[in-house]
């Protein structure tokens, strides 16, 4: 593979969100504070969710009554919590072989400082879309706030055109610009092959709902 890395000035200032942070990681790695900060969102976010998705109707759906929702609720939780950690693990994953595939000289601290960043980015931002769900009663099934589902009641396909997705593809590009030292041309190609395997991704999942939807009503 073709050495990608630049030299970038740190001393200079970037007028993009995030870059001079990410960039500040590089040098300077901290994530004990950042590991318990990411926690406490992935606990909150879990329970959130959990409020979101456990509305009467899906209880109702899944027959679940007062007498074993909060076992489920708990279950919910903990499930959610576990996979808002292995996410962020299987990013720190990426992040390090295609910055070692690129030849990056960065440090695997600086990547799991780096990466725990983009988590609580993304968490926090979801969290903010969540608070809103939950504050005016909006069904999380049929509304995503910040999709192009918006305009189409419960469209799954569309749900997948959202601000997350465009949040984590534009974090992932500063990241390896940033803090991995790739190349701006390097990174935005990463950053917009990113964006097209999340919502690849998603919309794969839509179709496989979709079809067992169609076959559990046959």
């Amino acid at each position: 593979m073709e050495q990608t890395n630049t030299t970038q000035p740190e001393a200079s200032q970037s007028n993009l969100p995030f870059v001079d942070h990410f960039r500040k990681i590089r040098q300077n790695p901290k994530w004990l504070v950042k590991l318990i900060i990411f926690i406490v969102l992935a606990i909150i976010m879990s329970f959130m969710l959990s409020k979101l998705q456990l509305t009467p109707d899906t209880m109702k759906e899944n027959g679940i009554n007062n007498s074993n929702k909060t076992t489920v609720m708990t279950i919910t939780i903990i499930s959610g919590i576990f996979g808002i950690l292995f996410s962020s693990v299987i990013a720190f994953l990426i992040f390090l072989v295609i910055s070692k595939i690129f030849k990056s000289d960065v440090k695997t601290s600086s990547l799991i400082s780096a990466t725990l960043s983009y988590s609580i980015i993304i968490n926090i931002w979801t969290l903010i879309v969540s608070a809103i769900h939950l504050l005016f009663g909006i069904d999380f099934f049929d509304y995503k706030l910040d999709s192009l589902n918006i305009f189409n009641k419960g469209n799954a396909y569309l749900a997948n055109f959202n601000l997350t997705n465009l949040l984590k593809a534009f974090l992932t590009g500063v990241l390896y610009y940033a803090t991995s030292h790739l190349s701006k041309k390097a990174s935005i190609i990463l950053a917009v092959v990113a964006l097209v395997l999340i919502i690849g991704s998603g919309l794969i999942g839509a179709g496989m709902q979709d079809s067992m939807q169609g076959l559990s009503g046959m």
